[in-house]
């Protein structure tokens, strides 16, 4: 069996932590249009379940 030994300094793990944080902010800014639209028709749904529940 071989022994695989894996390091990663202070540096190379603060540097891929930051980048992991800096993806998941940057995404909603990014897709932003989308998941306001997402949310209206999602909203639009509810509401008409409503309005026929009533009726």
């Amino acid at each position: 069996m071989h022994v695989v030994l894996a390091y990663i300094d202070a540096g190379s793990g603060s540097l891929i932590i930051q980048a992991v944080i800096a993806t998941l902010v940057a995404v909603p800014f990014f897709l932003r249009n989308k998941i306001t639209r997402a949310a209206r028709t999602v909203r639009g749904w509810v509401s008409r379940e409503d309005r026929t529940v009533e009726q």
